[in-house]
């Protein structure tokens, strides 16, 4: 530490729920040592992560994040350390943080990005492609005022370095422990003849879980997949009615946080999202050597499957392709076995103890 006297990080997660977001979070803020951060923790709703008893934690209540950041100000200008850093993540957060933040005495900004700027390509109605075409706008205006940027994905932060012509540092997901043990391994003499297909995410726009649906349905093996879906969102109901008309075997498991044993009993693990920054429940699937179907969203998806080599990439929402690749892996899925042995040699790079490593590298160019 350049200092011995304590620096203050101010945390802010308007949303917190569970999910990769507030995993990645928590991780970093139970990774500080407390004789050196004073850390505090903010957000607009209710948190239920735990955290150390030192961490402050403030619930700002307030119905947007626009309106929170008067609080906000309030909040930094009257903290006495002279040290501080303001931690924000997302874009539409990290606007309104360098607006109002960046002339505040003492005080530095490091920027976080958990998606790729194609989050602001795709939107559901004229209303949202009007706002996020106005976030890509001020992300071009103001980033370059933020004291630190980085991205969780190489091609994320590349991107996001060429659009606002700014150094954007990579620092990915700390989402990899070391390979597990798997007890159900899938394999071409599999006398069930039936696989368990597997996904992990949010049920919304995001995730395009009809992409994976539509290509089932389309499959001449429908009647031998068994489809776990594991999370909840807005699309639960639209989901699961699709499933019943299509005749589709789904099981939907909301709320979970223990996920073992939903990797441990999948056959095959499937994304399908339009974009993403860099998914931990990918790397999570390949640490148990499931072999892994992705759409090539932007980013992470070719960094963690090794462009390839490491499992099957189809086009974003081409439900076709995805069809043809599970009935691939159904009637002989040799090929799909032998790639997962590529991951012994590229998970490292997502590992807990480098990735917080380098979280710490880069607490400290802004202290």
């Amino acid at each position: 530490m350049k200092t011995k006297k304590k620096v203050k990080i101010f945390f802010f997660n308007p949303y917190p729920a569970i999910g990769g977001v507030d995993t990645v979070i928590k991780k970093f803020i139970n990774s500080l040592d407390l004789k050196h951060y004073e850390i505090e923790y903010l957000t607009l709703k209710k948190c239920s992560s735990k955290f150390n008893k030192s961490i402050i934690y403030t619930n700002l209540k307030r119905s947007s994040v626009l309106l929170s950041y008067f609080q906000i100000i309030k909040i930094i200008s009257n903290d006495k350390n002279k040290n501080k850093i303001f931690f924000s993540l997302q874009y539409f957060t990290n606007i309104w943080t360098v607006l109002f933040l960046n002339k505040i005495k003492n005080t530095k900004i490091f920027l976080y990005e958990v998606n790729h700027l194609d989050e602001l390509n795709n939107y559901k109605n004229l209303i949202e492609y009007i706002k996020k075409n106005i976030i890509k706008l001020l992300i071009k205006i103001l980033y370059h005022k933020a004291d630190l940027i980085a991205g969780n994905s190489k091609e994320l932060s590349k991107d996001l370095s060429k659009y606002t012509k700014k150094k954007v540092y990579t620092l990915y997901n700390p989402c990899f422990y070391g390979f597990k043990k798997k007890t159900n391994i899938y394999n071409i003499h599999n006398i069930r003849r039936k696989i368990n297909i597997l996904n992990i995410a949010r049920l919304d726009f995001q995730k395009d879980h009809y992409t994976l649906l539509k290509a089932i349905s389309l499959t001449n093996i429908k009647t031998k997949i068994k489809l776990v879906l594991v999370g909840n969102g807005e699309n639960f109901d639209k989901i699961s009615n699709f499933a019943i008309r299509n005749k589709i075997n789904l099981k939907i498991y909301k709320n979970e946080k223990k996920l073992n044993r939903f990797y441990s009993n999948a056959d095959l693990y499937i994304s399908t999202s339009l974009y993403e920054g860099l998914p931990t429940t990918m790397v999570e699937a390949a640490s148990y050597n499931l072999p892994i179907i992705s759409s090539n969203f932007r980013s992470g998806c070719k960094e963690i499957l090794n462009n390839g080599k490491n499992g099957y990439i189809f086009k974003v929402k081409d439900y076709t392709q995805l069809a043809n690749l599970i009935e691939k892996f159904f009637y002989n899925n040799k090929s799909f076995i032998k790639k997962t042995k590529n991951f012994r040699y590229s998970l490292e790079k997502f590992s807990y103890e480098k990735n917080i490593h380098i979280f710490k590298k880069l607490l400290h160019k802004l202290i």
